[in-house]
């Protein structure tokens, strides 16, 4: 990805996800994470992110929810607040990469010439920096599908695994 020094903008999927598998932390992998409030609190909702887990992450501010022109509203109206909230962030302050799982968010983004990286990507991406080494990248990998929220199939999480043995292309 090369994402390195890179700001991104996060959707709650990539918090919750990281969260649930005690990754987190790999979101250091950017210079800055830009949260719109909508975003936030449906990722601290009900306690599925603590508060106190993202505040942690001293590089992750929060944001009120931008407002944009009726225009965008309305290509982006279907999607989720949080979703929509996310890419206007982008555009607002000028970051071409937004972390989402959301399969139409993620198509949103490239419409919009932003770069979508899901939770997957995260993992794979923690383990090419070497912030994590391969059997736990591995280990991430299969918590994504067995324990946590997200929806994944099988097949992503073989190949995920495939590309990072150097076996076949990256995620």
């Amino acid at each position: 990805m090369g994402d390195e020094g890179v700001a991104a903008v996060a959707d709650a999927g990539p918090l919750i996800h990281l969260y649930e598998i005690g990754l987190l932390d790999l979101l250091r992998l950017f210079r800055a994470i830009q949260v719109p409030d909508v975003v936030w609190q449906e990722a601290t909702r009900g306690g599925r992110v603590p508060a106190a887990a993202l505040k942690q992450l001293r590089h992750c501010r929060k944001h009120p929810d931008p407002v944009m022109p009726e225009p965008q509203n309305a290509a982006l109206a279907h999607l989720h607040g949080g979703e929509r909230a996310a890419l206007h962030l982008c555009a607002r302050l000028q970051i071409p990469l937004l972390l989402t799982d959301d399969l139409a968010a993620r198509e949103a983004a490239r419409r919009l010439g932003v770069t979508p990286v899901g939770s997957v990507g995260i993992v794979a991406k923690g383990h090419h920096s070497g912030l994590i080494d391969l059997a736990e990248a591995e280990a991430a990998l299969g918590r994504l599908y067995d324990t946590s929220t997200l929806f994944v199939a099988r097949a992503l999480i073989d190949q995920a695994i495939f590309a990072l043995r150097g076996q076949g292309r990256p995620v």
